[in-house]
């Protein structure tokens, strides 16, 4: 005859089927719950840092320029698959495409790349719009300028998950800031858009 403690012991090194099916289920519905948060959270982090970036290059543009005297181009050329920017000297700077091979910005005029950011269209693009000068996608920046060749200038970031979005705003005298648009651009009113916290509105 088994005595009651060997009885005991056997009940509980174990676990059951019932018990194990239960934890996996529980375990299922936080998961379920923890990522759509986590991709909201990874989408944030993407449009923040491409805003950051876009911003750093137009105001490494503007302070460039004041340092070596010099014009300074930073081209937006339209992709479609690819975002890209990049700070090109003026010397042959209408030849130079931001979405060109990284080895080949400026096939042709002499132009030379300063600095450059190319972002694949998967999980976040940007997009500059303005009115530009001679039809041509960038704006100039001059040492003491005073005003913009190209009027209405701004690039948004947008997220391609739940549309989060900043926008990147240059002024008149080149000064750059990053705000929060209330509602999306006109040419993204299908798209899904969310306003991003944290930042003084646009």
């Amino acid at each position: 005859m088994r005595s009651p403690v060997r009885i005991l012991k056997a009940r509980i090194s174990g676990l059951t089927l019932i018990e194990i099916m239960v934890a996996v289920a529980v375990l299922g519905v936080i998961l379920a719950m923890a990522i759509p948060s986590m991709a909201d959270l990874l989408e944030r982090r993407r449009v923040t840092a491409a805003a950051e970036e876009v911003s750093g290059i137009l105001t490494y543009a503007k302070a460039e320029t004041n340092a070596a005297n010099s014009l300074l181009f930073v081209r937006f050329d339209p992709h479609a698959t690819m975002s890209c920017a990049m700070v090109v000297t003026s010397a042959g700077g209408n030849n130079c495409r931001c979405h060109y091979p990284a080895n080949n910005l400026c096939p042709t005029g002499g132009g030379r790349s300063l600095r450059l950011f190319q972002l694949p269209k998967t999980h976040v693009q940007f997009d500059a719009e303005g009115v530009w000068a001679a039809g041509n996608n960038y704006i100039r920046f001059a040492r003491d300028q005073m005003t913009m060749e190209t009027g209405n200038f701004q690039v948004d970031v947008v997220g391609l998950g739940k549309g989060y979005t900043l926008r990147i705003e240059v002024n008149g005298i080149g000064r750059v800031r990053v705000c929060a648009p209330s509602a999306p651009a006109e040419r993204n009113e299908a798209k899904p858009f969310q306003r991003m916290s944290g930042y003084a509105s646009c």
